[in-house]
């Protein structure tokens, strides 16, 4: 009865360094990466958008006059300017956090008619903030 058959417990254990160690953490890297890259890009433009918020556009000839183009004047110009920095930051979170860059047209076409809309409805508020209803608006531009 010496006979002694291996178990599980005779052969020698799997180390941890004995399965590709440095493998894992490269690959883990390498789909972490742009993650930090996007998050420090996101906090780039935010402190851009601060320091934006600080200049006042409508005192400045060019963009008074690129502006008067497209019919925006006075604080407007800060607005869509500040605007257009924060749509920015949007397309990075949906591309990059809700992993929209990835995703089929069943899921681009819905969102692009919440483009649409959306479009549609800063475009009444301009037209509504440019033209004023006599009597509905206290201030006066």
């Amino acid at each position: 009865m010496s006979d002694h058959t291996a178990t599980a417990h005779d052969k020698p254990a799997a180390t941890h360094d004995s399965h590709g160690h440095d493998e894992h953490h490269g690959s883990v890297l390498e789909h972490v990466k742009p993650y930090l890259i996007v998050g420090a890009a996101l906090f780039l433009f935010t402190v851009i958008t601060v320091a934006l918020s600080y200049i006042h556009f409508d005192k400045i000839g060019i963009f008074v006059w690129a502006f008067d183009k497209i019919g925006v004047h006075g604080f407007t110009i800060n607005i869509v300017i500040g605007m257009a920095v924060a749509t920015f930051k949007v397309c990075l979170v949906g591309a990059w956090f809700m992993h929209l860059k990835q995703e089929k047209s069943s899921v681009w076409t819905p969102l692009l008619f919440t483009f649409f809309f959306v479009a549609g409805l800063f475009l009444l508020f301009a037209f509504a903030y440019a033209d004023p209803i006599p009597g509905t608006i206290e201030w006066k531009h």
